[in-house]
């Protein structure tokens, strides 16, 4: 009879007492990195409608602008790195161009593209040659290189007058592209120079 006497005094007991202050819960998360990742695509395409219609415009120092704000978001987004790039060079600032377009190589070290552009830059527009080729050379090393990787190089090779290594890339170019356009003409003309370049006297 005694214990059950006594559930009634301790739990009397225990209701007297205040209770300890319960820890507040920890917030709940409410977003993944998915949902974040999908927020952050969601804002880049709407800059990039943003940066169209600046292009549209002509407001070219507004489309650098949101080219670079895109590329902090999205840094594999080459397109704004090529047309941000361009834009710089064709109001002259050739500096902020090319660190552009490096910068975009080295955030985007296996893709082709983004060395094709920085070597069209050394190519057409510094004219250094020697730069144009290592650019060429390492597009021509990853997976997605095309033809174009691959010209650019030979073209490259001819302007530093290294025929044996023009000749060799139109050769690549000719077994692996059999019927790519003017190959046949351009390993012609890098065969010519490559004798002049050494005596030889032209095949009758």
């Amino acid at each position: 009879m005694k214990k059950f006497f006594l559930v009634p005094l301790l739990a009397s007991l225990l209701l007297a007492v205040p209770p300890a202050q319960a820890a507040p819960p920890k917030r709940a998360l409410t977003s993944s990195p998915a949902q974040v990742d999908g927020i952050l695509s969601r804002v880049v395409d709407k800059l990039a409608a943003g940066r169209d219609v600046y292009w549209h415009h002509g407001d070219y120092p507004h489309v650098i602008a949101l080219d670079r704000i895109i590329t902090q978001a999205d840094p594999h987004y080459l397109e704004c790195y090529e047309t941000g790039a361009w834009l710089m060079e064709s109001q002259g600032d050739l500096k902020d161009a090319e660190a552009y377009y490096r910068q975009g190589v080295a955030n985007n070290p296996r893709n082709a593209e983004s060395y094709f552009h920085l070597g069209i830059f050394y190519f057409n527009t510094r004219h250094d040659y020697p730069k144009a080729v290592n650019a060429f050379r390492l597009a021509t090393r990853q997976s997605d290189a095309d033809i174009n990787d691959w010209k650019m190089l030979a073209h490259s090779y001819e302007h530093i007058h290294d025929y044996g290594r023009e000749v060799a890339t139109w050769r690549h170019i000719k077994a692996r592209w059999p019927q790519g356009v003017a190959v046949d003409h351009n390993l012609s003309e890098a065969l010519a120079r490559q004798r002049a370049a050494s005596g030889e006297m032209p095949a009758p």
